[in-house]
């Protein structure tokens, strides 16, 4: 089974049980915690290294988890993921299930690159345009890359609107090469 497909089961299940509890956005934000933690440090060498056994490696996932203050749905996700071997698997999880938050809440996630940061005024008219071209409220991720030399390219609901001065460059180039 491919990593998507499972990391989209997984969040889908933990998902629908903080529905149930009716803690979806909470357990979200327990998730990208732990996520943080396992990525920026020695311990997801530490949880996934078979060299250790899995009651010491699950003490220390508890642990971590607590010291966190993660709710126990979440402390009962990670040490499912951690039994089956599926703790690799986490970020991946994770990001499936913001996009399971944000489709429930009408949120929608657009990324925007630029040669240079935006300014806040200008983030704002792009977030309405959006919101209105997309009908959901839009989450930006600003990014800023210099090879793009102008313009902005963004990534919206699986489509990409490139209006950089890079690619227009890029196509005028073809054209002449065609003999256009």
């Amino acid at each position: 089974m491919i990593e998507g497909s499972l990391s989209r089961r997984y969040a889908r299940a933990l998902f629908e049980l903080a529905l149930e509890e009716r803690r979806e956005e909470q357990v979200g934000g327990e998730i990208d915690r732990y996520v943080a933690a396992y990525a920026d440090s020695s311990l997801s060498a530490a949880l996934t290294n078979p060299a250790f056994p899995l009651a010491s490696r699950k003490n220390v996932a508890v642990e971590v988890a607590r010291g966190l203050e993660l709710s126990p749905l979440a402390v009962h996700c990670l040490s499912l993921l951690l039994e089956r071997d599926r703790l690799s698997y986490l970020p991946a999880i994770a990001s499936c299930y913001r996009r399971l938050l944000d489709e429930k809440r009408g949120r929608v996630e657009a990324r925007v690159v630029s040669s240079a940061p935006l300014e806040a005024a200008m983030l704002d008219r792009l977030r309405e345009a959006l919101s209105r071209l997309s009908g959901k409220e839009v989450v930006l991720k600003p990014e800023s890359d210099a090879g793009l030399i102008g313009g902005v390219v963004i990534q919206l609901e699986g489509k990409v609107y490139d209006g950089s001065v890079r690619t227009q460059i890029e196509k005028m180039k073809e054209r002449i090469e065609r003999g256009y």
